[in-house]
C-alpha cells in the first residue's frame, strides 16, 4: 500500500440535503431515480436516506412545512460538479427532488435538516 493522500490533495466534496417523492420507498429506487434525473453525468454517493412515513421523514417534513409526504436524503458530490447539480435541482422542470441545504461538512447538513446520524452496524 502507498502512502495516504494528504487532505489538501484529495478531491473536494459537497453534501446536499434533498427531499424526494413519497413514491420512492427503497434505497435502490432512490439511487436509480437520482442517477436518471439529476446526477446522470457525475459521480455521487447517497449517504442518509429516510423515506416518507418513517419517524425521521415525518419530523423533517414538519420542519420544512411540506404539505405532501416526502423522503429526505443526503447526497455527496464532487465540488467540480456542484454548480451544475444545484442548477438542475433549482430548475422548474424538477418537482420530484428538491434541494434544501448544502455544505462542505456532512455534520452541518444533518444538523440543518434535523436528521440523526445513522447507527453503526
Amino acid at each position: 500500500m502507498g502512502a495516504k493522500i494528504s487532505k489538501a490533495k484529495r478531491p473536494k466534496r459537497r453534501w446536499i440535503g434533498i427531499s424526494f417523492s413519497a413514491s420512492i420507498q427503497s434505497r435502490t429506487a432512490l439511487q436509480s431515480a437520482l442517477s436518471d434525473w439529476i446526477f446522470f453525468d457525475c459521480d455521487f454517493k447517497l449517504y442518509d436516506a429516510h423515506f416518507a412515513g418513517s419517524q425521521v421523514g415525518r419530523s423533517a417534513k414538519h420542519q420544512y412545512a411540506l404539505e405532501d409526504d416526502a423522503g429526505f436524503a443526503i447526497v455527496r458530490v464532487l465540488l467540480k460538479d456542484y454548480e451544475s447539480i444545484r442548477h438542475r435541482l433549482k430548475s422548474a422542470q424538477n418537482h420530484t427532488v428538491q434541494s434544501h441545504t448544502s455544505s462542505g461538512k456532512l455534520r452541518l447538513v444533518r444538523q440543518r435538516m434535523g436528521l440523526p446520524k445513522p447507527q453503526q452496524r
